[in-house]
């Protein structure tokens, strides 16, 4: 009898050992969590973080998990999540060619005109020359046996609304490529890559080339050369105009960079580069580019007017992803624009919020509880909580859509925006997350697997910081880092 007790007592005294391990090995866990978020070299800012067990449920750690923060580039994550949901991984934006009048031997005797709904990708991104649509339309045309347009080149962006600039976007950084507006005509991004190369010789200029050649913009070189001190140039686009001014000191011998100035009405940047690839090709044009905003009462007639081509975007999935991994603000501006045009016909920002409202509530977070302000997170109005964004993460992670939406995060020490970082830790490779960047603001969210595969959901925001953001990355990462050691053996 003695001995049965004993053979009974010993299955429980080894399950209550390896109970007691487990949360003991959490608990390390948790405390070198908290030890992390609690570094004074943050004391003066606020930290709202979620770390939570997809396979258990269980919260690892919280830190003012439902208080509300600026997220930053964290938006883009309930803006792509909305348009894969609604839009479909393999959705493409249109481009639609049409001409008016009639072709008269070799001329058109009428308007050509462009009707697009946002297509973004006609960039090197997705073209070695952002110009090949429009060198293959331009011969398109000549197949058409067109050799003359006696008319205007028309750029009808009517499916989106005027406003290119997200609410409360800051004024001083509107010249700067992430500040980029967006169109239902976009083309380059819109913006232009300025190649600085410094010269070797006192006696020589700064050499100045744009990715693309266009009279849409111009460049206004005001640098000076020395052969002491270090290079320091400035690119500014006065707000309205598109002429890039390059001021500054550049020092002979350093090296090239880049510096990217937004242009003003990327529907006129798109057309006038479509006329001057037309002219290039060999097609002469009498009439004018136009916005056809600047047209009294303008609408497409189509009933009137011929289509020549249609041209489609690459699939949503790959837009989306140059939109996370490279956090690409006018890509996510234009997805919140398409999913309201894609629902009412309207491509504003109000109504395509109003879509991303709805995917929000099938998640469980509901309206008026946060603050949607742009698609991208460059509006310092948008407010979320960490609970929110792990709702958001969980809810892709059970979705039909997991393989693709997975693929569209940077990966830590691999890729995008967190290429350079964790590496050489057990996060490498093994983060899937989306940052955050602006001043005193920074979040990341996402996904990790610990040592002993148990799948891992996070979210960490910071506001009111006054350090550097590689400071913050010190916490975030290293915390990252610890969750991806962690294994329930480790006492054993």
């Amino acid at each position: 009898m003695e001995r049965f007790k004993l053979l009974f007592l010993l299955p429980l005294f080894f399950f209550g050992c390896s109970s007691s391990t487990n949360l003991n090995s959490l608990n390390t866990t948790h405390n070198m969590i908290d030890n992390k978020f609690q570094d004074t070299m943050f004391a003066n800012a606020h930290w709202g973080v979620l770390v939570e067990s997809l396979t258990t449920g269980k919260i690892w750690y919280e830190q003012n998990m439902d208080k509300l923060f600026m997220p930053a580039s964290n938006e883009k994550i309930p803006t792509a999540a909305s348009a894969l949901i609604i839009l479909g991984p393999e959705f493409t934006f249109e481009t639609s060619l049409y001409y008016s009048g009639e072709i008269i031997d070799s001329v058109l005797k009428g308007d050509l005109i462009i009707k697009g709904n946002g297509d973004p990708t006609f960039y090197t991104k997705f073209f070695d020359n952002p110009k090949e649509p429009l060198i293959n339309w331009a011969d398109s045309l000549l197949k058409l046996g067109i050799k003359e347009i006696d008319g205007n080149i028309i750029g009808d962006d009517n499916a989106f609304e005027d406003n290119g600039y997200g609410n409360g976007w800051s004024y001083d950084g509107l010249d700067s490529w992430y500040s980029a507006e967006s169109g239902a005509l976009q083309f380059n991004e819109n913006y232009v890559d300025l190649t600085i190369i410094p010269p070797t010789r006192i006696k020589d200029s700064v050499i100045i080339i744009p990715n693309i050649e266009s009279n849409y913009f111009s460049i206004i070189n005001k640098t000076t050369v020395s052969d002491t001190g270090k290079t320091r140039i400035s690119v500014d686009r006065p707000f309205g105009t598109n002429n890039i001014i390059v001021s500054g000191i550049a020092k002979t011998g350093s090296k090239a960079f880049e510096r990217t100035p937004t242009i003003s009405n990327p529907t006129l940047f798109y057309v006038t580069v479509l006329m001057e690839t037309l002219i290039n090709k060999g097609i002469s044009v009498t009439g004018n580019t136009i916005d056809c905003d600047d047209i009294e009462n303008w609408e497409l007639d189509s009933t009137n007017c011929k289509l020549i081509l249609c041209h489609h975007s690459p699939a949503l999935k790959e837009i989306l992803k140059g939109m996370m991994k490279r956090s690409q603000n006018m890509y996510a501006e234009t997805m919140t624009k398409i999913l309201g045009w894609n629902e009412s016909g309207i491509g504003s920002f109000k109504e395509g919020k109003k879509v991303v409202e709805k995917v929000l509530a099938d998640f469980g977070i509901e309206p008026k509880t946060y603050a949607y302000t742009d698609g991208s997170g460059l509006s310092r109005y948008d407010y979320i909580s960490p609970h929110q964004i792990v709702k958001i993460l969980k809810g892709m992670r059970n979705s039909e859509y997991w393989d693709t939406w997975k693929d569209l995060l940077p990966i830590a020490g691999v890729d995008g925006t967190l290429k350079n970082r964790m590496k050489g830790t057990k996060a490498e490779g093994n983060v899937r997350a989306k940052t955050g960047t602006i001043a005193n603001t920074r979040g990341l969210s996402g996904y990790l697997t610990t040592a002993d595969g148990e799948e891992i959901v996070f979210s960490f925001l910071i506001n009111g910081h006054l350090r550097s953001s590689e400071d913050t990355e010190l916490i975030t990462d290293s915390v990252l880092s610890i969750i991806a050691e962690h294994s329930s053996q480790a006492n054993k």
